[in-house]
């Protein structure tokens, strides 16, 4: 009796897989885009073509591997959902790289932009996003690529390689910018992308059938974001200023005058950085002050100089510093003057330095903050000059 009703037991509880599907029941998205329509929302999807991926990719015919299919709708959950009527199968976004944000919807607000996003059990929170600027997100998710005949796949490394080796642009992913949307003292700083060429020809197969193809994507620099509506962009001097004083900055490259002559120049490889914020109450109001530490290599000299002399070594090792320090002030002005957005997180640093001053006045942080005092210092250092010392000038 006993055994029997352990057995009637453990049958409850084996419920197996109710939800199972079949892959062939399933048509695998890797990128998402959201335009702004008169009538509501376009939602649009980059599928891998399931029946001819393989082969295409064995053969080179990269074109036949995604398919890129849009659906408009009142909400954005009633586009997703109108994909049904155009695709045989189930779209499962489980695999998702890349969210692409139209320009324009941006500028109204992310918030109830992003609500069916998060309450999608299929979607992770791990991909990358970006802003399509000056093109419609439809657009830059139609664009065929050349070397990664995958899109989606393409733009993300895109993202992930300028990040880590050249710094003007942020790898955002969505669970880090829900988090950054909940933060006070800190706004979002969100990578803009753009075709370069016409739309039309680029999502074509004869696109990526030249070895110069007529239209790419290319990654633009970072949009400035207050509260949760983008306001403006920075230039690429100060989005890498921005980075750098994040602490973001991984490699770059820095461009120095010649010291004997001005129109020659020298390129400094950044090989690491490090930033540390602060902030303390002076006569009643906050100061922030920013440290930034970076080391980097001599790669080309076009000028006659000998970098292993001693007073050589230092006068580089000062124009870096001033260089950069130039880039972080320049995106502090923009921010205070042109954006009044607090994209560097001088709020979010007052409010782990001085809670009783941030508790006091976060009400009135948007009105304190353009005029808020800061000191930025760079300590840079020039390790290594290569094989060469001596310029061949010299």
């Amino acid at each position: 009796m006993k055994i029997g009703l352990i057995v009637l037991l453990s049958l409850s509880v084996l419920t197996g897989c109710w939800n199972r599907r079949e892959l062939n029941e399933l048509v695998v998205a890797l990128a998402i885009g959201v335009d702004k329509t008169e009538k509501g929302y376009l939602f649009t999807v980059q599928l891998i073509n399931p029946t001819t991926s393989s082969q295409a990719t064995k053969k080179g015919a990269v074109g036949v591997t995604i398919r890129t299919v849009s659906a408009e709708g009142e909400t954005l959950f009633e586009a997703w959902r109108k994909l049904t009527k155009l695709t045989p199968r189930k779209v499962y976004f489980a695999h998702v790289q890349l969210l692409v944000l139209d320009e324009e919807l941006v500028k109204e607000g992310l918030k109830k932009l992003l609500d069916p996003l998060i309450r999608d059990h299929e979607l992770r929170n791990d991909f990358y996003v970006v802003v399509a600027k000056n093109n419609s997100a439809k657009e830059v998710l139609s664009i065929l690529t050349f070397i990664e005949p995958i899109p989606a796949l393409s733009l993300q490394s895109m993202i992930t390689s300028s990040y880590e080796n050249f710094g003007s642009v942020t790898a955002y992913k969505f669970d880090e910018l829900l988090e950054d949307l909940k933060t006070t003292g800190k706004e979002l700083a969100v990578t803009g992308i753009k075709v370069m060429g016409d739309p039309n020809i680029g999502k074509t197969s004869s696109n990526i059938d030249t070895s110069i193809p007529d239209s790419v994507v290319k990654l633009d620099n970072l949009g400035v974001f207050k509260e949760d509506k983008l306001v403006g962009w920075f230039n690429e001097e100060q989005s890498k200023g921005y980075n750098y004083s994040q602490g973001n900055i991984q490699s770059s490259t820095e461009i120095l005058k010649c010291p004997n002559n001005e129109e020659e120049k020298m390129t400094i490889e950044i090989i690491r950085t490090k930033s540390k914020m602060t902030a303390n109450i002076y006569k009643g109001s906050p100061k922030i002050n920013i440290d930034i530490e970076v080391e980097g290599n001599l790669t080309d000299a076009e000028c006659k100089l000998n970098p292993t002399e001693l007073t050589v070594l230092e006068g580089i090792q000062k124009d870096l510093s001033n260089k950069i320090k130039s880039s972080v002030k320049d995106s502090i002005k923009a921010s205070q003057e042109e954006f009044q957005s607090d994209i560097l997180g001088f709020g979010s640093t007052l409010h782990r330095k001085e809670p009783s001053y941030w508790k006091k006045h976060k009400k009135e942080w948007n009105d304190i903050f353009p005029s808020t005092q800061s000191e930025v210092k760079v300590t840079a250092k020039v390790h290594n000059t290569g094989t060469l010392g001596k310029s061949l000038k010299d």
